[in-house]
């Protein structure tokens, strides 16, 4: 990953202190893939360097967001803003089962995929 991408600065940034809270509380980490085109359910597992029968499901930010409790509204309004702001067709992708692998994905202004990648558990 290129340390100056300026998308993943700016969502280093606007995600520094910030875990996503489900059965375990996991970081948001920037990332930027090396890869333009179309993103399907195949690509992501592909990128997400999952096993090729890894279950996809794919979901909007703000229904995944959803999950976020009250206290910390504000601070995940501000993220969707500057997701939303330095990146284009925002998704959201689980990769996985119980324990999921997430990607919160957009289109970079040079083509390119980036996000955050973070981590939940459903059962």
């Amino acid at each position: 990953m290129a340390k100056s991408n300026p998308v993943v600065t700016a969502l280093e940034k606007a995600a520094k202190g910030l875990v996503f809270v489900s059965e375990t509380d996991a970081e948001l980490e920037p990332f930027a893939w090396d890869a333009d085109g179309e993103l399907d359910e195949d690509k992501v597992r592909e990128l997400a360097g999952a096993e090729d029968d890894a279950p996809v499901e794919q979901t909007t930010l703000d229904r995944f967001f959803r999950a976020v409790p009250s206290s910390k509204k504000k601070q995940f309004n501000d993220l969707a803003k500057t997701l939303k702001d330095n990146l284009d067709d925002v998704r959201v992708y689980k990769v996985g089962e119980v324990e999921m692998d997430v990607y919160i994905v957009g289109k970079a202004k040079d083509g390119r995929w980036a996000g955050l990648k973070t981590q939940v558990v459903e059962t």
